[in-house]
């Protein structure tokens, strides 16, 4: 294995140092700019469902349970959806600030990088529409195997937010050659922060906001020795992974 749990968070901890402010921000933009555009569309969604089970109501008992499993299924559709279209675009363009962040001052816009360029925005919107699609596929064979998917499938949003343009079919693939015989360590690494995020929850969530910062700098520097470990294999290379855009520090 190409790394520690006490040496990622040392590094994540020598990274803040000069920046937290900056991912606190980021991170606090993101996560409120998808709650946002949530809001909107979902009380758009919720007309119609709405008033298919007012109209449901006024018939029998079977065009009202139709109606429920109706507004389950649309609700259903539309959180793959808009995760697909916005919360996942964002998150890759979170990561992408964070990975650039490790070695300088990014711009605050990277975050938006995933918008910036229609032909890659639609490709990380298919691929990660696909990622969250076999996630769920599995969860419902059991709660287990979903997450073992989820571990497997561990870095496609990093290696989309590196390069935009990757092949869901090659991320999965990279993806799981890089989490083989690491899964359980990604486990416990993430159990690791379980404690920071129930004193988080104690002050009404808010907490979990300033604990951002800290987890995303850390899954970096993961995803940094996922990366070195990949070209020590000869699973990828410069070409198919270019880096992050350095910017100098001020």
């Amino acid at each position: 294995m190409y790394w520690t749990r006490s040496l990622l968070k040392q590094n994540a901890k020598q990274v803040l140092r000069e920046s937290y402010w900056r991912v606190f921000l980021a991170w606090l933009l993101i996560s409120l700019g998808a709650g946002a555009a949530a809001g909107v569309l979902s009380n758009i969604v919720l007309f119609v469902p709405t008033l298919v089970v007012s109209l449901a109501t006024i018939g029998s008992p079977e065009a009202y349970l139709a109606g429920i499993l109706f507004v389950y299924l649309l609700f259903l559709v539309f959180i793959l959806v808009f995760n697909a279209l916005v919360t996942m675009p964002l998150t890759v363009g979170g990561i992408r600030y964070t990975m650039e962040n490790r070695c300088g001052y990014p711009p605050l816009d990277s975050v938006l990088s995933p918008f910036r360029n229609k032909e890659q925005y639609l490709n990380v919107a298919k691929a990660t529409l696909m990622y969250l699609l076999e996630i769920f596929g599995f969860t419902l064979l059991f709660i287990v195997p979903g997450i073992v998917r989820g571990y497997q499938l561990r870095y496609v949003p990093y290696l989309l937010a590196e390069n935009p343009y990757m092949s869901y079919r090659r991320a999965k693939e990279l993806s799981k050659a890089l989490t083989s015989g690491e899964k359980s360590a990604i486990f416990v690494l993430d159990l690791s922060f379980i404690g920071w995020y129930l004193l988080g929850y104690l002050t009404c969530g808010l907490g979990v906001y300033f604990l951002l910062p800290y987890v995303q700098a850390t899954m970096a520097e993961l995803y940094a020795a996922a990366r070195a470990k990949a070209f020590a294999l000869g699973l990828s290379n410069e070409e198919e992974l270019s880096g992050f855009a350095v910017y100098p520090k001020r």
